[in-house]
Parts: structure tokens; C-alpha cells; sequence
């Protein structure tokens, strides 16, 4: 009798218990995490998108979101190796590789999360433009906005509070069109100074 007690005090204390216990802790902490993350998402998308009550912001937003489309992605390839041949055509080839590693892997973060846009969570908020697809996380306009930013930054160091200003209004320019959460924008952040930086490395900059 004495033995089956102390063997089941035994199993109480055991390694596996502790792990097991510790599992549970981890689990319950991230799910509250998140929990409180998508509060606090959800609280900021509706205190940014209220500006739009004291202030006519729509066609501004909008024409900050048109910037990030990628029409001027392609002017900046064209003209700045006419003026700068040698920054100019490190910047061309690195951004090449930068879009070459980001559009794969920006859609396959896309369609792992499916996340949903925020008019389809907070639905009394219509988006001011039509996204051009379902899902919300990462933000693509942040991301390459942050990549061109870093990869300027580098080859024109003079542009780069300029162009991290510009990174940043196209960020929120994302938010205000209500097409993404913050944390939409910040992973966009992220994601695209990583790839830039990335790109840099494997081009020996």
C-alpha cells in the first residue's frame, strides 16, 4: 500500500508531468497573447480611422497608396541608373532580387495566415478602395515600400530619411484606406527590410 502511494508520488513529480504542466502555461500565455495583440490591433485600426471624422484624408491616403503600387518601383529602375550608372545598376540588379525573393514568399505567408481584412472584422468600417486580394497579412504595399527604402538607403544615403518617411506614410496609408491592421503594416516592415537586407548580403553590398 505503502509502495502503489509513493509511486503515484512518484508520477505527480515526474519529468513528464513538469513538462506537460509547463506546456499548458505556454499555451494558455500565447493564446492570451494573441488575444490581447488583436485587441489592441483592433483598438488602433478604429483610433487611426477616426482622423477621417475631423479631417478629409481620403484622396490623400489614396494617392500615398498609389505611390506603393509598384508604378514607382519601375520609374525608380528606369531613371536612376541614367543618372547614377554605377549606384544606379547596383540598385536595378539588387532590386531584382529583392522582388524575386519577396513575391514568392509573400504569398505563401498570405495564404498560410488568411487572415482577413479588417472590413470584414470591424464591418461597420467599409474600405476605401478595392484590395487586390482577400487576405491581410502582410501588408505587400509596406513590405516592398520598406524593401525599396533599405536598398535606397544604401545606394543613396542622402534619400534615406526621405524615402523612410515616404515607407512609412505608405504604411499607414494602408491602414487609413482600411484594407490592413497595424500589425499587417509592421510585419510588412519587417519582412521587407529583412529581404532587402538579404538581397544586399547575397550581392556582396
Amino acid at each position: 500500500m505503502q509502495l502503489t502511494s509513493s509511486c503515484r508520488i512518484a508520477r505527480a513529480h515526474s519529468p513528464a508531468s513538469s513538462v506537460s504542466l509547463w506546456g499548458i502555461g505556454v499555451l494558455s500565455f500565447s493564446v492570451n497573447a494573441v488575444r490581447r495583440l488583436a485587441q489592441f490591433d483592433a483598438q488602433m485600426f478604429l483610433s487611426i480611422n477616426a482622423l477621417h471624422r475631423h479631417f478629409r484624408l481620403e484622396r490623400v491616403v489614396r494617392a500615398v497608396s498609389f505611390t506603393g503600387d509598384g508604378h514607382f518601383y519601375v520609374l525608380l529602375a528606369l531613371i536612376l541608373p541614367l543618372l547614377y550608372p554605377v549606384a544606379g545598376q547596383h540598385f536595378l540588379v539588387t532590386g531584382l532580387l529583392c522582388f524575386a525573393l519577396e513575391l514568392p514568399l509573400y504569398w505563401v505567408l498570405k495564404r498560410s495566415f488568411k487572415r482577413r481584412r479588417p472590413f470584414k472584422v470591424v464591418q461597420a468600417l467599409a474600405p476605401l478602395l478595392q484590395p487586390s486580394d482577400e487576405f491581410s497579412f502582410p501588408s505587400g504595399h509596406t513590405t516592398a515600400a520598406f524593401m525599396v527604402a533599405c536598398l535606397i538607403s544604401v545606394f543613396f544615403p542622402a534619400a534615406s530619411a526621405v524615402v523612410y518617411c515616404w515607407a512609412s506614410l505608405v504604411g499607414m496609408s494602408r491602414v487609413m484606406l482600411r484594407v490592413h491592421f497595424i500589425s499587417d503594416v509592421m510585419a510588412g516592415v519587417l519582412l521587407g527590410t529583412s529581404i532587402a537586407l538579404l538581397a544586399l548580403s547575397i550581392a556582396g553590398h
